[in-house]
């Protein structure tokens, strides 16, 4: 018996070893529920609120989170957008500091009965206040994040390049295409 331990587990442990070598690094991720939870870059660890599937950066369409802080008068909140691809990759982390001018996904210090919109890319019909730059081509879902309980959120996929425009050629403000997105708490959709 101590034989077979002697020359086959060198032999399978090498195996296995070359075989984890060989497999890409970050194939694939573990998705917005299985993802470990970062620190927002001023240090504050953010709960994970609610679930957003069916976000996309594809052909024109990207997707705008909009978030409101209902927490009492005084009280700033952060909140942050972090999006998986189609295979459960975090594409963002709002724990990396975001270069000059650019955003991670994190909007720090929201005053009470402030509203900011996080999202994956820039829309003629709405005003963004924090762009994650990744790359088009994408779908997949969100995970929305906040040091408050008492932030109240919506998703929607916007057309990025359209406007509608009245016949004299004015914008209207309306948007040619909005899909709303339902929001999950964190793993527990409603019904569940």
């Amino acid at each position: 018996m101590s034989y077979w331990k002697k020359s086959l587990l060198p032999g399978l442990v090498g195996g296995l070893v070359m075989m984890a070598s060989a497999t890409p690094a970050g194939a694939a991720g573990d998705g917005p529920v299985n993802t470990p939870l970062s620190a927002f870059t001023d240090g504050s660890l953010g709960k994970y609120l609610w679930t957003v599937p069916g976000v996309i950066k594809k052909q024109g369409f990207v997707t705008d989170v909009t978030c409101t802080n209902l927490d009492a008068p005084g009280t700033v909140a952060d909140i942050g957008v972090e999006i998986f691809d189609e295979t459960g990759t975090r594409l963002n982390d709002v724990s990396v500091a975001p270069a000059p001018g650019g955003c991670n996904g994190a909007m720090l210090g929201v005053p009470a009965g402030h509203t900011v919109t996080i999202s994956n890319g820039a829309t003629v019909q709405f005003h963004e206040d924090c762009i994650i730059a990744i790359a088009g081509g994408t779908s997949g879902s969100a995970r929305i994040l906040s040091t408050s309980s008492k932030i109240s959120c919506n998703a929607l996929i916007a057309d990025s390049k359209n406007v509608v425009l009245t016949t004299g050629g004015t914008p209207t403000g309306v948007s040619p295409s909005v899909t709303g997105l339902k929001l999950i708490r964190k793993s527990k959709q409603q019904g569940d």
